[in-house]
């Protein structure tokens, strides 16, 4: 059970975008004048704080005025670990839910239990050429129809404080070999304790404790089902995360995080941190200075990647879905293919799921769309392509996928603090990821 591989490509295959109208894709050309759906409303299950973000706000209003349909949502609360996703319970009972919104592992659940829609019949019947628009990041299973197309793409970047860099002297970092050990190199050269900066910064995610792992090909499975976290490379990645702040002392130790004084916001909020690592969404946020006023400049430079490896950055991928249980399936279909070809467009540091771009085209986006809200910090067409649109650089899904995995993900954490804190020792850590991971997944599969 090698669920790790699936999620590994380039950037290629996740980019490459004559643009069309937006929204359009490459639909039948009599639809362009008109809203076939006009005053339809749809029910798109979610949660609480998804439906009243910001993003999640203006892509209903997209929806609206690229096909005059109306969003509603059904709030559903996040299953806790271990628990079936609440979503899947409601559209197995019956619920008529018309989007649902998932990572393709998670869709998979969703496939398994017979409630998602195949599109293609549904693409056919709009004129709806899928595969033109979207290539392999189409989403589908083992009988090798469309169950979903691809929503968005989140890929991590390496964010920095240029004015923490001045005053260090430390010249800026290069995207050409920007490996883990050059980026630890980096952290000791701005660490200023006097000054309380830190050269470092990450969060206490899941990902963290094993993103050096997966960036160096491990599998988290092995072929008999069981997790493969006896492999000595997850040994290695939980003690290289935990060492920024216990060992090298470039960043927050744990306890200081569990204490709450570095919430995830502290890089755009406290102007200390040198470097931060994390997913793509960080730079909208640098981008609102409202929000987040500062005086001082950022840079961006692709996702640290170990040294004698292939470059790479962790990512996040998630899919639209219609499911069975839809009472309105071709407006549904028209509302899916609007979220798939727009969402990257309102800033929101999503990068293109499309194949139907072309190299201009992406440039374009970059130019129109993203460097305006970088004014502030100098950032370039350059810095953008290089750090976040390189196309030789893999492309590691950022979770543990598969069986158990949400559980799989929590123990994680759980036994990481616990060693990040000193309660456990390394080798005790571990032992308990393993054994309890085996347990999930047993218990998983009994189910």
């Amino acid at each position: 059970m090698k669920q790790n591989n699936m999620w590994k490509k380039s950037l290629a295959a996740v980019l490459s975008v004559s643009m069309l109208a937006p929204g359009m894709g490459v639909l039948a050309e009599e639809a362009e004048a008109e809203k076939p759906y006009e005053g339809v409303t749809l029910t798109w299950a979610t949660t609480d704080n998804a439906a009243t973000g910001a993003e999640m706000t203006e892509m209903v209003e997209l929806i609206k005025e690229k096909t005059g349909i109306n969003i509603e949502f059904s709030i559903v609360p996040t299953s806790n670990a271990g628990e079936i996703d609440k979503v899947l319970v409601g559209l197995m009972a019956g619920d008529e839910i018309d989007i649902i919104s998932r990572t393709p592992v998670q869709l998979k659940e969703f496939y398994n239990a017979g409630v998602l829609e195949p599109l293609d019949e549904l693409a056919a019947a709009a004129g709806y050429d899928m595969e033109a628009t979207y290539g392999d990041n189409l989403i589908t299973y083992d009988d090798g129809q469309v169950y979903a197309l691809p929503e968005y793409a989140d890929i991590w970047l390496t964010y920095y404080n240029k004015k923490i860099f001045d005053d260090a002297g430390v010249e800026y970092p290069s995207a050409e070999g920007w490996t883990w050990e050059k980026y630890i190199e980096t952290a000791k050269l701005l660490q200023n304790d006097e000054e309380g900066i830190w050269g470092s910064f990450m969060l206490d995610y899941d990902n963290y404790n094993y993103m050096y792992a997966l960036q160096s090909g491990a599998e988290c499975y092995k072929e008999d089902g069981t997790s493969n976290f006896d492999d000595e490379i997850f040994k290695t990645s939980l003690k290289f995360f935990y060492d920024f702040g216990n060992e090298l002392k470039v960043q927050p130790s744990s306890v200081e995080y569990a204490s709450g004084t570095y919430p995830y916001n502290s890089f755009m909020v406290n102007g200390n941190i040198g470097m931060f690592i994390c997913g793509g969404w960080v730079a909208s946020t640098l981008t609102d200075l409202t929000k987040y006023p500062r005086d001082w400049e950022a840079g961006i430079l692709p996702m640290p990647y170990p040294e004698g490896q292939e470059a790479s950055s962790l990512y996040i991928s998630t899919g639209v879905a219609v499911p069975k249980t839809s009472v309105n399936k071709d407006a549904a279909f028209a509302a899916i293919s609007c979220i798939a070809e727009n969402l990257y467009t309102l800033g929101h540091g999503r990068i293109p799921v499309r194949r139907d771009l072309t190299d201009e085209e992406v440039d374009t986006y970059i130019t129109e769309q993203l460097l305006p809200g970088f004014e502030h910090d100098g950032i370039t067409l350059e810095d953008i392509k290089t750090a976040w649109f390189d196309n030789d650089r893999n492309l590691v899904f950022e979770k543990i996928t598969g069986t158990a995995d949400t559980t799989i993900n929590q123990i994680w954490v759980e036994e990481g603090q616990l060693y990040g804190q000193g309660s456990k020792s390394l080798d005790e850590a571990m032992e308990s990821i393993k054994t309890r991971s085996d347990e999930a997944i047993a218990e998983a599969l009994e189910e």
